[in-house]
């Protein structure tokens, strides 16, 4: 399994790096051009932005979990001067922030990974457990998986357009593997231990991000605590899947017979389906939100009104990409989350679908804000070529969407 989600990370980090990278070609020009002030020199910042690409990709592909740590660190410095790229107080502030905090969070990791390799020569149980702690603490903040999710918002709503979606598209995706990567070589005496801690880290994730959306009055951190949101969602379903996708073994007169386990079938795609949809949906809204931003000046909800009467192509976009992303039909996110309630516990099902019901209030109640009635202000005009991506992104997800669920309706 974990070479499935290996696979599909590389092929998805690539998709988004490219999307992003065409998209940061049309955006840094226009935002340099819109917004003035200093910042960093385009070479620079395609510099970084390549570098985090491959530091990515580094961290997907190392052999060793030493080597998996030096890349995740990697991906923070590289990264990092990129969310500062309009060298504002709130855009430093940002960089600071993540930068200070994803260092503790690697340095615990760093100590969970020592641990670990420490249980792996001895057998012992509890340094496993010990080993798990700091690592679920120290990848779960570069994750986003609350409570040490306090960087996220800052960086994804100060960075540009394109480095938003590549944080919360490929990023969040790449820290979860390491947790991924470690929980599946724990010993079965420590994996009960181990899946609470992920199961209870997932749901508060969703939790604290529920309760930041309802009242949220700026839309590209509206858009960060979606990604703490749905970066929960997949660690429970990974959790579960761990806890349930095993294959069912009956015994007849002494003799062992193997059956296919259904649930097992589902959380898998569900995982996996939730990964690739999220990324993609989440990359075609930071993109839309971007553009928002350099028409209108602002990041605040109340001073983007009307977006069907004053930008008709953006109001598309963003509707589109919030109905995807609140899993609502045709969404594929309703089919994965849809796998979570019906396999988890009823207590987790009962809790999973209050709190997406809070997420799906939230949001819709600001696109709707955003995009009917009468335009608060002028946008500025913006060029065609900012459309191109997030349209063909669109496209792309109705297109994976529909083979997605024909295929799982003709298996």
């Amino acid at each position: 399994m974990i070479d499935s989600l290996q696979i599909l990370l590389i092929v998805l980090t690539s998709v988004l790096f490219v999307a992003d990278l065409v998209q940061s070609v049309f955006y840094i020009r226009e935002a340099d051009r819109c917004e003035g002030g200093e910042h960093m020199p385009r070479w620079l910042y395609f510099t970084c932005f390549c570098g985090f690409f491959g530091a990515m990709l580094f961290a997907l592909l190392a052999p060793s979990l030493p080597l998996m740590w030096v890349a995740v660190e990697l991906t923070t410095l590289v990264s990092a001067p990129l969310i500062a790229y309009h060298r504002s107080p709130g855009a430093l502030e940002a960089m600071w922030k993540y930068l200070l905090i994803c260092s503790i969070g690697i340095g615990l990791a760093l100590f969970g990974t020592m641990l670990v390799m420490h249980a792996m020569t001895t057998g012992n149980p509890t340094w496993y457990k010990a080993g798990f702690v700091f690592v679920l603490a120290g990848y779960g903040t570069k994750t986003g998986l609350a409570p040490f999710h306090t960087w996220l918002p800052d960086a994804h709503s100060e960075a540009p357009a394109p480095v938003s979606a590549l944080l919360s598209g490929a990023l969040l995706n790449c820290s979860f593997f390491a947790i991924a990567r470690f929980r599946t070589i724990m010993p079965d005496e420590v994996t009960g231990f181990c899946d609470t801690a992920m199961i209870a880290l997932g749901l508060l994730s969703l939790a604290v991000a529920a309760v930041f959306m309802v009242r949220q009055t700026d839309y590209k951190r509206l858009l960060a605590y979606s990604s703490i949101e749905h970066m929960g969602l997949i660690v429970v379903l990974f959790t579960l899947l761990q806890m349930y996708g095993g294959s069912e073994i009956v015994f007849e007169d002494g003799k062992g017979v193997v059956f296919e386990n259904i649930t097992g079938d589902i959380l898998f795609s569900a995982l996996l389906g939730h990964i690739v949809f999220h990324s993609l949906t989440k990359t075609l809204l930071f993109q839309t939100a971007g553009n928002l931003l350099l028409a209108f000046g602002t990041r605040a909800i109340a001073a983007v009104q009307g977006l069907g009467v004053s930008m008709k192509l953006h109001a598309v976009l963003w509707i589109a990409g919030i109905v995807f992303i609140c899993g609502m039909p045709p969404s594929v996110l309703f089919l994965t989350e849809l796998g979570l309630v019906v396999s988890a516990p009823i207590w987790m099902s009962a809790i999973v679908l209050f709190l997406l019901f809070c997420v799906f209030a939230a949001m819709t109640k600001i696109a709707l804000a955003m995009t009917m009635g009468k335009p608060a202000a002028v946008p500025r005009p913006l060029p065609a070529r900012l459309c191109c991506v997030p349209t063909l992104i669109l496209l792309l997800l109705i297109l994976c969407g529909i083979f997605f669920c024909v295929g799982h309706f003709f298996h």
